[in-house]
């Protein structure tokens, strides 16, 4: 049987040389220096990881998914080389997702008694609230709770942490908790009669008169007093086989973001004007 010999042209044997110097370059690229003829070739990669942010948080954590508790968690991940992809829902169900270890983290949470041994928090917290009493304008603002009518009905939130000290001097006083979906609710049956007070967690980027205009009854409510200065986390979930170290991670990221500025950039974009009337974010 003959064998077929095909005779390349001058341009077929320059465009074939080209092609072969092209790989040889590309192959070069990826196998390290002095690694011999095995040495893996080492390849940059981004780890992603899927947490449960808020649907309801107000400036923290809208429902689209932005906030400023989300900014700060996503670009303190990124400073650790770690992309996040955010599961919107209800704060209740996504705190029993991390528990659970069906999500590796949740934000944003606090300390309990419940949560220890079950809840990693980091070094860092996402930011500190206080929890302010808000009641009727137009009615005598009580100066802590001792000066709430024993027997009264208070507003919170489905699944939030409260200050402990807050829980049991309202428990002690024979307060009723009314939990419901969203401090604008509660707010909103405070305006209407229908609760004495409700409990707002708040901050300098969602303040309580931020709330309050949100839900239609700027006017009507008033802030009483408040109480505690609680942190507030990403909660990684100690069931999830990533959750410890992905606090480690999250802490990581954490100071390179201050140490960059870009922890004061987002708490200046996410802190509120003053209050201009008429105008609602």
């Amino acid at each position: 049987m003959r064998a077929r010999v095909t005779t390349m042209t001058g341009a077929t044997t320059l465009a074939t040389v080209s092609t072969l110097l092209l790989v040889a370059s590309a192959l070069a690229a990826v196998t390290p220096a002095g690694g011999g003829d095995h040495a893996p070739a080492r390849v940059a990669r981004i780890e992603r990881v899927e947490i449960g942010v808020e649907d309801g948080a107000g400036r923290w954590s809208r429902p689209d998914g932005t906030g400023y508790s989300n900014d700060v968690a996503r670009a303190a991940f990124a400073a650790a080389g770690v992309e996040v992809q955010l599961r919107v829902l209800p704060y209740k169900r996504c705190k029993q997702l991390a528990l659970a270890g069906e999500l590796a983290a949740c934000l944003a949470m606090s300390r309990e008694p419940a949560l220890r041994g079950r809840i990693v928090f980091p070094a860092n917290p996402l930011f500190v609230f206080s929890s302010e009493l808000l009641v009727r304008a137009d009615e005598p603002r009580p100066r802590g709770v001792e000066e709430l009518p024993q027997g009264a009905a208070v507003g919170t939130v489905l699944g939030y942490e409260y200050p402990e000290t807050l829980l049991r001097r309202l428990r002690e006083r024979g307060i009723v908790l009314e939990p419901s979906p969203s401090e604008s609710t509660n707010l909103r049956k405070v305006a209407s009669g229908r609760l004495a007070a409700a409990i707002v967690n708040s901050d300098v980027v969602k303040p309580a008169a931020w709330i309050a205009e949100c839900a239609g009854v700027a006017d009507r409510v008033a802030s009483a007093f408040s109480v505690g200065a609680v942190p507030a986390y990403v909660g990684f979930s100690a069931r999830h086989r990533d959750g410890r170290r992905l606090a480690e991670q999250f802490d990581a990221g954490y100071r390179e973001i201050v140490r960059s500025g870009e922890l004061a950039r987002i708490q200046a974009r996410w802190t509120p004007a003053p209050r201009r009337a008429g105008v609602v974010e």
